[in-house]
């Protein structure tokens, strides 16, 4: 029940639609409860030889006698036969079609009910899970996969929203059914329903064991399907380098393995899945006969009448539907609740990156940024080891390295996309840890080595995170980036839609569609991640200039392999793994003669 009740609170923020949904349920039932316990009276005073019916033995509850109010009802219809049969019988047959008109239009209306507020808790999981995910640290996203990811929001999700109608039904539909019908069922023959009452809870722990050996199958085929979407992902994006590696036979041989382990985990599923239905079928039968012989014993035995037995027997088939249902309900909630878990596991990771509950505005760099003793690792692998050096307002300050020294890492603390493990960095002598994080962000532009753009328009590109950008500032800033002229080329110049991560566009067009868009935000700190790397000589040169340009009054942090870039940087950072191995400007590590002579000559010699 614990279980059950993590999926019901899903649906917790639309407890009207809850109760809609459970009103018009309760007068379905009604409806046809009330048809049904027609049968017995009807089927002995027109068909019978006896002109009275066997009254049930009395039944007080709280001072209300049922058996009176029965009796009366059971008076009153036998008299209004007896006088006019035809016509009691149109009368009949008006009260069933109406009743049964009622029952349907609460059918209709409570899975109208239903399926808004179905729909309505899918959107709110979505949009939490979307929006945890957003607010999760860059370091989530290196150990969870992306396609991992993107099968909680799609199949988890999907397995929720069943399994969350499933359970509405489970909980407050088919218990309701039960309820009434065998509550009628006692009514009419205490000594009968004795069976159907110890039976029906035997049939239902069957299916439950069934349900819980289901739920273990279900996590493992959803992170199979998981572990699927990871590789598909991986597959479209690496495309290019599958080609040219003719690596489409490996990859197909990949693909087919954990293809495999996918269809099998879904298959196991599924099968486990599918025994509940024959199963509460087969048992739901067994309890039939049992209640069959037992009640066709006391006909012969004038314990009962014939009519009350039909009656009761018609009741009793309406009570396996809902049984049925409520037992193939348990296998589709163990499902759920196996979505449930993996869809916690993002709902509750740690976010990490915490801001103080009094943390300060900042709204400019006055003096200077500060790097104090700052060591990082990956889990156990440091990173960075004890790092110090200072960036003053305006100055242009450049790491250097070769791959895996670090550099990149450093430029990623300073926004607080990680945060280091000992030491400090620190903005004008505060630590970065005591400002707001949308401040402290908003300070920075970013360019990085691999250009991020979204399938959307160059326009909106530019502008992203820009609120209120015109048109004449977005070609402003495309101007700066050497992008106008390439732009206004284009067929519809900057509403054209750049496709999916801007497959439309060139390697040198992407980096300089998103220089323009750090431009346009008109940062007082830009981080320059390589940011000139994918361009051809010219527009190197003509980025460069805008970027000089763009120095005024602001702080440069500039990461690069190509040496050239950074000859005129105020300090030149030089790392090996993690450690600052010499600093100074190009000239004076030049005169040194020491590592970064030797990157640079190894650089210009490659040019």
């Amino acid at each position: 029940m614990k279980s059950i009740g993590r999926i019901l609170r899903l649906a917790a923020p639309y407890k009207g639609l809850t109760v809609l949904n459970m009103l018009f349920n309760l007068i379905q039932v009604l409806a046809g409860l009330f048809t049904l316990t027609l049968v017995a009276p009807l089927l002995d005073v027109m068909f019978g030889n006896n002109k009275e019916v066997v009254k049930p033995k009395n039944i007080n509850v709280n001072g209300f006698d049922f058996d009176a109010v029965y009796n009366k009802f059971i008076t009153w219809l036998t008299e209004f036969i007896q006088e006019d049969k035809p016509k009691a019988l149109l009368v009949i047959c008006g009260i069933l079609i109406v009743a049964t008109i009622i029952k349907n239009i609460a059918r209709y209306l409570a899975l109208y009910f239903l399926v808004i507020l179905r729909n309505k808790s899918i959107q709110n999981i979505r949009s939490k899970l979307y929006d945890k995910i957003l607010s999760l640290p860059l370091s989530f996203f290196t150990n969870e996969r992306k396609g991992d990811l993107m099968s909680r929001m799609s199949n988890d999700v999907k397995e929720l929203e069943w399994s969350l109608m499933t359970t509405l039904d489970a909980i407050f539909k088919e218990p309701v059914t039960i309820l009434f019908y065998v509550g009628s069922l006692i009514f009419m023959s205490p000594q009968l329903t004795l069976f159907v009452v110890i039976l029906l809870p035997v049939a239902a722990g069957v299916i439950g064991i069934l349900g819980r050996s289901l739920k273990r199958k279900s996590k493992k085929n959803q992170e199979a399907q998981g572990a699927l979407l990871t590789f598909l992902e991986e597959s479209l994006g690496g495309m290019r380098i599958i080609k040219a590696f003719v690596a489409e036979k490996i990859f197909s041989n990949k693909f087919s393995v954990i293809n495999e382990t996918s269809t099998k985990a879904n298959i196991r599923v599924n099968h486990r899945g599918d025994l509940a239905s024959p199963v509460s079928e087969t048992l739901g039968i067994v309890v039939a006969a049992v209640v069959l012989w037992f009640g066709g014993n006391m006909v012969f035995n004038g314990e009962l009448l014939p009519s009350v037995f039909i009656a009761y027997f018609a009741i009793f088939s309406q009570v396996i539907p809902p049984f049925k249902q409520l037992s193939n309900a348990f296998p589709m909630i163990q499902r759920g609740i196996a979505g449930m878990d993996r869809y916690e596991e993002v709902l509750n990771a740690d976010v990490r990156i915490y801001e103080k509950a009094d943390a300060k505005s900042i709204s400019d760099l006055q003096n200077e940024i500060e790097f104090r003793n700052v060591s990082f690792a990956y889990g156990m692998e440091t990173v960075i080891n004890d790092v110090s050096f200072k960036i003053g307002k305006g100055k242009k300050v450049a790491l250097v390295g070769a791959s895996g020294s670090g550099k990149s890492t450093l430029a990623d603390l300073l926004p607080r996309f990680y945060d280091l493990q000992q030491g400090e960095i620190l903005i004008d002598n505060v630590n970065i840890k005591e400002f707001k994080l949308d401040d402290l962000r908003g300070l920075m532009g970013i360019v990085a080595q691999e250009s991020i753009l979204f399938n959307d328009t160059i326009a909106s590109n530019i502008a992203f995170g820009v609120a209120g950008a015109t048109q004449e500032k977005i070609e402003a800033a495309a101007k700066m980036a050497n992008a106008y002229d390439f732009i206004m080329q284009a067929e519809n110049g900057f509403k054209t839609n750049i496709g999916e991560r801007g497959s439309k566009l060139s390697g040198g067009q992407r980096q300089r569609i998103a220089i323009a868009r750090a431009l346009l935000k008109d940062p007082q700190i830009l981080i320059l991640d390589e940011a000139t790397s994918a361009l051809d000589n010219e527009s190197e040169k003509l980025v460069q200039q805008a970027l000089d340009n763009l120095r005024q009054g602001r702080t440069i942090l500039v990461i690069a392999h190509r040496l050239s870039t950074v000859r005129d940087a105020d300090e030149i950072i030089v790392l090996e793994q993690g450690n600052i191995m010499e600093r100074g400007t190009h000239n004076q590590l030049i005169a040194l003669q020491g590592y970064y002579s030797k990157l640079y000559n190894m650089s210009i010699s490659h040019a």
